[in-house]
């Protein structure tokens, strides 16, 4: 095809210059605006389990280590028992996210061997670093894909995530309701 009818057929070099500008432009800001939704996610994702996790460590440093024992009522566990447990949940919930399997038996195990208050809180510490790590890694890129949970069967990489929040957010309320019967203020309330 030679110039002249390329021109004809497109009608002339400045208009179909300008249609191919305008389509390539559209192009990459559909590109730019699909990429924000994702980055706004991950920042709102991160903020909710900076959120969970610095409330459940502050009603852990908040109630004193001699206090790592109290149970309001036969049968309950212990305010330490319930930050092993909710740990122990953020482990097996977080890996699940990437498609791990956690033996719960030697996870129970290594965290039953956790005496102190210090020790109690730095494990819980270290599983939180590990889930601002997990959520930076899936949420935004495969947070959809379905996975296989050890509590929840197939499901979502981001509803093992959501458990994981609310699943502190639950305990973080259940150990503030200790604290209260210690004559203990909750970091939230003061």
């Amino acid at each position: 095809m030679q110039q002249s009818q390329f021109n004809q057929l497109s009608g002339g070099d400045m208009k179909f210059g300008s249609i191919l500008l305008v389509a390539l432009l559209l192009a990459c800001t559909a590109s730019v605006a699909a990429q924000e939704p994702a980055k706004v996610a991950v920042k709102d994702w991160a903020e909710q389990w900076k959120m969970a996790a610095e409330q459940l460590l502050g009603v852990a440093e908040t109630m004193p280590a001699e206090k790592y024992d109290y149970k309001p009522v036969k049968g309950v566990g212990a305010f330490g028992e319930q930050l092993k447990h909710a740990t122990l949940a953020m482990k097996v919930l977080l890996a699940n996210a990437e498609s791990k399997t956690v033996r719960t038996d030697g996870a129970l195990a290594a965290l039953q061997k956790l005496k102190t208050k210090e020790e109690i809180i730095a494990e819980l510490r270290k599983t939180v670093q590990e889930g601002a790590a997990v959520i930076g890694r899936i949420v935004g890129k495969n947070d959809g894909e379905v996975v296989e949970s050890q509590f929840f069967g197939k499901t979502t990489r981001r509803f093992l995530l959501m458990q994981a929040i609310a699943h502190n957010n639950n305990h973080y309320g259940q150990l503030i309701y200790y604290l209260r019967l210690n004559g203990l203020t909750p970091p939230g309330s003061r």
